[in-house]
C-alpha cells in the first residue's frame, strides 16, 4: 500500500481511471509541476544541511555575528581559518592530476573482422582524437572540476544530458536534480528525476533554430517562444523558487558571491527536465517551464533505453542504509571538527590579545568618560581616577593547544586527504619512503574513493563515445573529430562499428599522486627487462611525460617510433644476408642494438639447429659461425649497457655459447681429420723409403688449428672486456647521478631547492667527465 500511496502522491500512475495502460506515466504539466514542488519540499531539510556545509567551505564564521553583537561580544574573534578549504583543495588536486596526467582519456575497442595490427592502430588514433575533442570543448575543464568538487563535498555528483543526441554533458548536485526520498543508490531504481536548469536565450533558441526539424523530434516551438518572452529573468534562483520552499543552497551561493539584493545575472529562463521511468524500463524525457507552464516544451516518450543514457550519478559509496540521501561526502565528515577547531582557535586568539593588553579600571563612570592616554616623549600619562589592575591571565595555550592537536589527529583519521607523516609531522623514519610520503601529502587520494569515482567516470565516457558514434554530426567539435580521423587514415566504417560497450576510461598511474606515480614507474623500471620492446618504449615515455609533461615528451621519447624501428629491422635483415655468406659486418654504436639482436638471433638459431640435426656440413658452416659470433658478440657489447635490454642480451649470450661450442667442435674435427691424413701420408712415405722436406710452420695443420683457437679466444676475451667496460660506464653514470641527487638534497632539501649559496651542479658536468674517460 505504501508504494501505491507514493505513486499517487507523485501522480505517476501507469493506468487511467478505467484501468487501461497509459502512453506515459507523466500526464501533463500540472502533474509535472506538482511532482517538482513535492520533491522540492521533501528535500528542504537536506538542502539546509548542504548549505551549511557549503558555508563552511566558503569561509562562514563559526559564530552568528548578530547574536554576538546583541550579547555585547561584537569584538570577540569570529573567524573561519580556512582549514576546510585547505582539505578540499588537497582532495581536488588529486582529481586534477587524474585528468591532467593522462595522455588519452578513453580507450576504445574496434569491431571484429579486421587484422589485429590495423585495428590497434585505428583504436589508438580514435582514442587520441576523442581526447582532443573533449579537451577542445571549452566547458569540459570547468564541468569536470565542478563534478569533482560536488563529489568530494557532498558525496554525490550528477551528470546528465540536455538532449538525446548531444554528447556535451552537464553537471549538477541534489540542488539541481531532485529524486524521491529513500531511493536506493542505483540509477535503475529512480522512478522520476527532475532537473533544474537555467538556459540562456541563445541556448533555447538553438533548440528550435530549424523549426520544422525541431517539431519533428518533439519540440513545441510555440511554447518555447512563449517561455522565452514571458519567463526571462536576471535574478537568481532565490527569487524564482517555488512558494512551498526556499532554496537555501542558492542563497548560500549568493552570499558567497556578494549578490544578495544587488547581483544582476545574464538573462536566463528557468526550465525543468523530467526523466520518468516507464513500465518497460525505458526513460521518457519532458521539458517545461518552471512556472506557469502551459504545455511541455519538449516531449519524447521512451526516448532512452536505460537511465545511463539520460543521467549518471557519481556516488561516494552507498551511504549508511543504501539510499542516495544517506550518502555523505567530505563536508559532512569534517563539519563538526572544523567548527570546533575554529572556535578553539578564536578563543586562543582572544586569550592572546587579552594577555598582551593592559587592564585599566576607572573609579567611576565620569572617569571612564574622561579616560585619556597621552604620550610625552618617553613617558605615558593616564587620566586621573584610573588605576592599572595587576591580574594574572590564565595561559590558554596549556588547555587549548592539546585540544587542537587532538582535533587535528581525529580529523586526519576521519579523512583520506591527510597523511599521518608529512613536512610538519615528526616521523620515526627518514628514508627514501619518508621523503616520498612528505611529497605526497598534498596529492593523496585513497584507493577506495578513486575506484568509486572511476566506476561512474567509465560509464560517462562510454555514453559520450556512444553519442559521438551513433549521434548526428551537429556541432563543430564532432565534425572536426571525424575529419581528423579521416586525415589520419581511419575509415568512417571503423568508427561506426566501434564496440562502445567496451569503452573504458584510462586510469592514471599513481592514483592522483605524482609522487606515487614516480614510485610506481621506478618499480616498473626494475622489471623492464621482462617487457617487450614496445612495453619498454611505453615505460620510457611515461617516465618522460611525468617529468616534463605530454607536450614535451615527443622531444625525448617520440610516441610513434615505428618508422625508425622498421628501418633498423631492414638494415639488420640486409646484414643477415652478408653474415650467411661468411662476410664480416661491423657494428655501429648508433644502431638500435636490441632490434638488431631480435633479427640476428633467429638466423643463429637456425644455424645451431642445422648443426645439431646434421642437415649441414660443419666445415661449410664454419665461416658463417665465425661471422655471426663476431657480429653478435660486438652487438651484445653495446647492448649490455642498457638495463632494459637484459632479456634479449641474455638470450644472445646463450646463443654465443652454442656458437662457440660449434666452432670448437668443428675445429677439433678438422684437427682429427688432419692428423689422420698426416699419419696416412707418413705411412706411405715409410713404405716408399723416401724422405720429404719438412713443411713450414704455417702449413702445419696443428699450427693452423692453434691459430684459429687463439683467434676465437681473443675475440671472446675482447667481447667480455667490452661488456665489462660498458657495464662500468653505466654503473659510473648511476653513481654520478646518485651523487648529484645527494648533493642537491644537501644543498636545497628533499625537494631540490636551488639556493645561491648551494647551487645544484649541472648533470652535464658528470656526463662530460664520463665522455672524456670513455
Amino acid at each position: 500500500m505504501s508504494n501505491l500511496h507514493e505513486l499517487d502522491g507523485l501522480d505517476l500512475s501507469p493506468f487511467d481511471e478505467k484501468g487501461k495502460k497509459v502512453e506515459t506515466r507523466l500526464r501533463d504539466t500540472k502533474s509535472a509541476l506538482s511532482i517538482f514542488n513535492t520533491l522540492l519540499t521533501a528535500d528542504e531539510g537536506s538542502s539546509v544541511n548542504r548549505a551549511r556545509v557549503d558555508g563552511m567551505f566558503d569561509g562562514s564564521a563559526p559564530y552568528d555575528s548578530g547574536k554576538l553583537a546583541a550579547s555585547g561580544q561584537a569584538l570577540k574573534t569570529n573567524l573561519n581559518f580556512g582549514e576546510a578549504q585547505r582539505l578540499l583543495d588537497v582532495s581536488l588536486s588529486a582529481y586534477v592530476d587524474l585528468y591532467s596526467s593522462l595522455e588519452r582519456l578513453v580507450e576504445v575497442k574496434g569491431g571484429a573482422g579486421m587484422e589485429d595490427n590495423a585495428r590497434r592502430q585505428y583504436e589508438h588514433v580514435v582514442a587520441e582524437e576523442l581526447t582532443h575533442m573533449l579537451r577542445g570543448w571549452p566547458e569540459f575543464h570547468s564541468l569536470y572540476l565542478r563534478l569533482c568538487n560536488t563529489f568530494i563535498k557532498h558525496g554525490v555528483g550528477i551528470t546528465y544530458f540536455d538532449t538525446p543526441d548531444d554528447w556535451k554533458f552537464r553537471v549538477g548536485s541534489f540542488a539541481d536534480i531532485l529524486i524521491p526520498r529513500q531511493t536506493p543508490a542505483s540509477e535503475e531504481a529512480i522512478t522520476v528525476a527532475v532537473g533544474r536548469r537555467s538556459y540562456g536565450l541563445d541556448e533555447l533558441h538553438r533548440f528550435i533554430k530549424n523549426e520544422k526539424a525541431a517539431a519533428a523530434v518533439g519540440w513545441d516551438v510555440a511554447e518555447v517562444k512563449r517561455v522565452m518572452l514571458k519567463h526571462v529573468q536576471t535574478s537568481g534562483r532565490t527569487n524564482s523558487t517555488s512558494m512551498y520552499s526556499a532554496d537555501y543552497e542558492a542563497l548560500q551561493a549568493e552570499l558567497k558571491n556578494n549578490d544578495i539584493a544587488t547581483g544582476v545575472q545574464n538573462p536566463t529562463v528557468p526550465v525543468l527536465h523530467f526523466w520518468v521511468r516507464e513500465l518497460d524500463g525505458s526513460i521518457s524525457h519532458f521539458v517545461c517551464a518552471e512556472k506557469d507552464a502551459k504545455s511541455f516544451m519538449y516531449k519524447k516518450v521512451s526516448r532512452y533505453k536505460n537511465a545511463e543514457q539520460a543521467y549518471i550519478f557519481f556516488t561516494n559509496g552507498v551511504g549508511s542504509n543504501g539510499t542516495y540521501h544517506s550518502i555523505r561526502g567530505l563536508g559532512h565528515r569534517i563539519f563538526n571538527h572544523i567548527q570546533t577547531s575554529n572556535r578553539l582557535r578564536c578563543q586562543q586568539v582572544d586569550g592572546a590579545m587579552l594577555s598582551s593588553a593592559v587592564m585599566l579600571q576607572p573609579e567611576d563612570n565620569r572617569a571612564l568618560e574622561e579616560l585619556d592616554f597621552t604620550m610625552y616623549g618617553p613617558y605615558a600619562v593616564l587620566s586621573p581616577r584610573v588605576r592599572v589592575v595587576e591580574k594574572a591571565i590564565p595561559n590558554l595555550a596549556n588547555s587549548v593547544t592539546p585540544a587542537l592537536q587532538d582535533m587535528q589527529q581525529q580529523l586526519a583519521l576521519n579523512t583520506d586527504t591527510v597523511s599521518p607523516y608529512g613536512p610538519n609531522q615528526s616521523s620515526p623514519y627518514k628514508n627514501q619512503m619518508q621523503v616520498v610520503a612528505d611529497m605526497d601529502v598534498a596529492t593523496r587520494l585513497s584507493g577506495a574513493a578513486l575506484n568509486l569515482f572511476y566506476m561512474s567516470w567509465n560509464r560517462l565516457m562510454r555514453e559520450i563515445v556512444r553519442r559521438v558514434v551513433e549521434g548526428k554530426k551537429t556541432d563543430d567539435l564532432t565534425k572536426d573529430f571525424y575529419v581528423r580521423c579521416e586525415k589520419r587514415g581511419v575509415p568512417l566504417e571503423f568508427i561506426k562499428k566501434l564496440d562502445t560497450a567496451r569503452t573504458r576510461a584510462v586510469r592514471s598511474i599513481g592514483g592522483g599522486s605524482q609522487a606515487n606515480r614516480l614510485v610506481a614507474l621506478r618499480e616498473l623500471q626494475g622489471i623492464a627487462g621482462q617487457f617487450s620492446d614496445q612495453g619498454r618504449k611505453n615505460l620510457t615515455r611515461d617516465i618522460v611525460s611525468t617529468r616534463v609533461g605530454h607536450d614535451l615528451a615527443n622531444r625525448y621519447a617520440p610516441e610513434d617510433g615505428s618508422d625508425e624501428t622498421t628501418i633498423h629491422s631492414k638494415i639488420a635483415m640486409l646484414e643477415n644476408s652478408q653474415l650467411q655468406q661468411g662476410a664480416a659486418v661491423p657494428v655501429v654504436s648508433s644502431e638500435l642494438h636490441g632490434e638488431h639482436l631480435r633479427v640476428h638471433l633467429p638466423i643463429a638459431q637456425q644455424i645451431i639447429e642445422a648443426y645439431n640435426t646434421g642437415q649441414a656440413d660443419p666445415m661449410q658452416l664454419m665461416p658463417v659461425v665465425q661471422a655471426l659470433y663476431q657480429h653478435i658478440g660486438e652487438t651484445v657489447g653495446y647492448a649490455g649497457a642498457d638495463v632494459s635490454l637484459q632479456g634479449i642480451t641474455g638470450q644472445a649470450k646463450q646463443t654465443l655459447q652454442y656458437l662457440e661450442e660449434i666452432a670448437n667442435n668443428t675445429q677439433k674435427a678438422i684437427e682429427a681429420e688432419q692428423r689422420r691424413a698426416q699419419e696416412a701420408a707418413q705411412a706411405g712415405e715409410q713404405m716408399e723409403g723416401g724422405a720429404q722436406q719438412p713443411q713450414p710452420a704455417e702449413a702445419d695443420p696443428k699450427y693452423q688449428a692453434h691459430q684459429l683457437d687463439m683467434q676465437i679466444k681473443q675475440e671472446k676475451a675482447q667481447m667480455e672486456l667490452d661488456i665489462k667496460r660498458r657495464k662500468f660506464e653505466q654503473e659510473q653514470a648511476l653513481r654520478d647521478a646518485k651523487a648529484a641527487l645527494e648533493f642537491r638534497e644537501d644543498a636545497g632539501g628533499a625537494f631540490g631547492v636551488n639556493t645561491p649559496n648551494n647551487p645544484i651542479p649541472d648533470r652535464s658536468e658528470f656526463a662530460a667527465v664520463r665522455v672524456r674517460n670513455s
